[in-house]
């Protein structure tokens, strides 16, 4: 993971209900914002785990000055620049909460949202609780407050990411607690060379055990920005081509019980298009698929799409 240095803030490292964990990499100038909506909260059994990517700008000064101000418990870790899933995973080993929200630099949590969480959770009966990962609710947009994506089917519903995702098409992005003992059993994969990796990897893995109590209350309010992971996908796919074919390659092998044929053919086509990225040829994309036909069949267009990628590149450049 690189070099780490932490900060610590909080007098103890008392065991609490949720640990707020921010990824954040030269957000100082938003971080102010989503540091507010933290000390807003109603709910006070929470830390606030702060991982810094590596930043090069003022978020040191930033994250100091604000749990000076605030006087509530932060943890602020730096470490040299290695991805969103190295400081996920940095998170998860350091965090003291028996839940964890992952909470965007660019983003804000709605308010009342650890109360709604907690009360929300308490629905479900002691005895099964241990059969859910966690409670996940609505994202909404900053400026015009409405759901992105689609709601839940019920106010309260009992389902999976698997389910929820491919069987049910619930699209648009969703916020969570996920139970910390849970995430430390599902880490990201660590893959060399490469700094991202699509998270329905680790949704995925943990929906083969662990259900999530649905709601259809907004949790948190997102901006996207022109610098953001959204909007730098195609980048991305290109410089972690294996984390890409991982996810696709897992869907394809582990989960095609959950998928109607165009995704599994939309599956297998990203599975030989980034194992090409990645330099793994027809033999080594034969040996590691076990849907076979389906990969075959989706070849031609994997093989188009990459060429096509690769003249992209280099008109970028």
């Amino acid at each position: 993971m690189g070099h780490q240095e932490e900060q610590s803030h909080s007098p103890s490292e008392a065991a609490c209900l949720f640990t707020i964990f921010i990824p954040t990499y030269n957000r100082a100038h938003l971080l102010p914002r989503t540091l507010k909506s933290v000390e807003q909260q109603t709910c006070r059994d929470f830390e606030v785990l702060l991982i810094d990517d590596g930043s090069t700008d003022d978020t040191r000064t930033v994250v100091e000055a604000w749990a000076a101000e605030s006087g509530l418990p932060l943890r602020y870790v730096w470490q040299d620049n290695a991805g969103k899933p190295a400081a996920h995973n940095a998170a998860v080993a350091q965090a003291s909460g028996q839940f964890m929200v992952i909470l965007d630099s660019d983003d804000v949590l709605a308010p009342r949202a650890l109360e709604l969480l907690k009360r929300r959770w308490e629905t479900i009966p002691p005895d099964a609780r241990e059969h859910f990962a966690g409670i996940e609710g609505l994202c909404a947009d900053m400026q015009t407050k409405a759901v992105i994506g689609d709601r839940f089917p019920q106010p309260l519903m009992d389902s999976n990411y698997l389910e929820t995702r491919y069987r049910l098409r619930i699209g648009g992005d969703k916020k969570n607690a996920i139970r910390t003992d849970v995430l430390r059993a599902y880490p990201f994969p660590r893959i060399d060379d490469e700094k991202h990796l699509p998270e329905s990897v680790v949704w995925n893995r943990i929906a083969q055990h662990y259900d999530f109590r649905y709601c259809n209350d907004v949790v948190q309010y997102v901006e996207y920005h022109p610098e953001g992971l959204s909007d730098r996908i195609r980048h991305l796919r290109y410089e972690n081509p294996k984390g890409f074919r991982l996810a696709s390659q897992e869907l394809l092998n582990l989960h095609a019980d959950y998928c109607d044929r165009t995704l599994l053919y939309r599956s297998a086509m990203r599975y030989a298009r980034y194992s090409f990225h990645a330099g793994l040829g027809l033999a080594e994309q034969w040996r590691g698929v076990s849907r076979k036909g389906v990969w075959l069949l989706a070849l031609p267009e994997a093989t188009f799409q990459w060429v096509k990628d690769k003249w992209r590149a280099r008109r970028d450049d």
